[in-house]
């Protein structure tokens, strides 16, 4: 017991610590994992904001630049994600940028988290 008490408050005193560059990297996996595993329901309108942001970005990685650039904006806030998805999930609007599947990857990515992040 005395030994899993050690190796929690090290394992805590690493994430606390860890901001640094060589840890950096995985403390923000673990988190990332971490709040992947809350429940979608149980995610505050923050929490659902973070989720998509970093889903957006992860799957921006496999796109090109100018869509990388388009969707970090899309996703700097709440209003933005929210305007994205109004104008071109829902009213279809052209976007010369993202169109095609990458739109509807985008817009299943954002609706995903819709529900939290709308607050109903």
């Amino acid at each position: 017991m005395k030994t899993f008490f050690w190796f929690v408050v090290i394992f805590l005193l690493l994430l606390t610590f860890s901001g640094e560059p060589p840890l950096k990297p995985y403390r923000d996996k673990v988190v990332d994992y971490a709040v992947s595993l809350i429940p979608t329901e149980w995610q505050s309108d923050s929490q659902a904001l973070a989720s998509i942001q970093r889903e957006l970005k992860d799957y921006s990685k496999s796109l090109g630049l100018r869509q990388q650039e388009f969707l970090a904006a899309a996703a700097e806030n709440k209003d933005s994600v929210l305007r994205f998805r109004q104008n071109y999930c829902i009213n279809k609007d052209f976007n010369p940028v993202l169109f095609g599947e990458p739109l509807q990857r985008s817009c299943a990515i954002i609706e995903k988290y819709y529900d939290r992040l709308s607050g109903n």
